[in-house]
């Protein structure tokens, strides 16, 4: 066994589908950030961790006690608890991994790998001519060691992978949430302006991560197919930071709403402050969204330094100049502040006309001349 094969996930186009689902790419970083506190989930599936480190120090240095071995698989099994709260988990086959840690942690497997051990001592201790000729004692069994080898290797792997998650976790949370607090740093919310804070928080990340490439279907009704990235994570850290930087190169990251506290994906370079969920608060006796919440009490959804925003109150400014000069009528003077708030809106949805054509639509002198030739049609 060469990796958690349950644990792995398809990466294309700012998407990623595991366990048959996809989602946009940056998700299951933003959710850890929400699930971290929430029913003290990550201190909870760390808790049972004593037998978990004993039997890791035990296994790495060459020797096994079949009782602690067995204890270990009982105390791994625990953490299935609360594993599903944390996404993606709640996902995967997690029925089918018991099963397979149950198999794993006995005491006749912890028995054939006491008994690698000491046939493998044998083989180190045998006289120096017995080595130089290639001869090994009758103890050595190169389809035995091969099994029990790989029944250590497997014991460790699943030990460590399971043991890491909480530490993972916390790390990945702390790193996520100062990510969040300095977005406003940025002069836009995009790669170029996002990358570099974050790989100043996280220190150019490392980890071994076993790619394939894979064809995979568009859609679950979809005919064709696309080439995709399936990745196998030998931890939860390689998979969380994997996710948040994939979706960060096609422009995904978390945001905190002001309102409810929480955090949602934002998939635009739009200064969106607050999330489409429900706020705590209710109007009346309904509920009412972040959004809506915000508005009625006078906050504004748009930052004031937001670029789109900026140069459409600076066109209609210019617009308004011309008119008190003389030079335009009222009804150009109209017609020209329709034209621009048609452009406004489009770019407040539309990142590549935001980023690409916007500026150069919204010069007053250009829109007005376009007015004109609407009052003339």
């Amino acid at each position: 066994m060469e990796k958690i094969n349950y644990f792995s996930a398809d990466y294309r186009d700012g998407l990623v589908t595991m366990a048959g689902k996809t989602y946009p790419a940056g998700t299951f970083a933003t959710h850890l950030l929400n699930q971290y506190y929430e029913n003290d989930t990550v201190a909870r599936i760390s808790v049972f961790t004593v037998k978990n480190w004993h039997l890791q120090d035990t296994l790495e240095k060459g020797y096994v006690d079949p009782d602690l071995f067995e204890e270990a698989g009982e105390e791994l099994l625990l953490r299935f608890r609360a594993l599903p709260w944390l996404k993606p988990f709640d996902r995967l086959d997690l029925e089918s991994e018991k099963i397979r840690i149950k198999n794993l942690f006995t005491k006749d497997k912890a028995e054939i790998i006491v008994d690698y051990y000491h046939r493998k001592a044998k083989v180190h201790m045998m006289p120096w001519d017995m080595a130089y000729l290639d001869h090994v004692p009758e103890e050595y069994d190169k389809y035995f060691f091969k099994y029990a080898s790989g029944l250590a290797d497997e014991a460790l792997r699943t030990l460590k992978f399971y043991e890491s998650i909480g530490n993972d976790a916390t790390v990945a949370f702390k790193n996520f949430r100062e990510f969040t607090k300095r977005l406003d740093d940025a002069k836009r919310l995009d790669e170029a302006n996002l990358l570099p804070i974050a790989m100043e928080i996280f220190e150019r990340p490392y980890f071994p991560v076993n790619v394939e490439y894979v064809s995979v279907k568009k859609t679950a009704k979809s005919k064709s197919v696309t080439l995709a990235k399936r990745m196998y994570f030998d931890n939860y850290y390689s998979f969380i930071v994997t996710d948040f930087f994939e979706g960060l190169h096609y422009g995904h990251y978390p945001r905190r709403c002001p309102i409810c506290k929480k955090y949602f994906l934002m998939e635009s370079a739009r200064r969106q402050t607050y999330c489409n969920g429900y706020s705590p608060y209710e109007i009346n006796g309904k509920k009412i969204t972040c959004k809506k919440y915000a508005a009625r009490i006078n906050r504004k959804e748009l930052a004031e330094n937001d670029p789109v925003n900026a140069i459409y109150k600076n066109c209609c400014s210019a617009i308004r100049v011309k008119y008190s000069r003389g030079e335009i009528t009222e009804e150009i003077k109209k017609f020209a502040c329709e034209i621009a708030k048609e452009n406004y809106q489009t770019a407040k949805f539309d990142d590549n006309y935001a980023n690409n054509q916007y500026i150069i639509d919204m010069k007053a002198n250009d829109i007005c001349e376009k007015a004109k030739e609407k009052q003339i049609s």
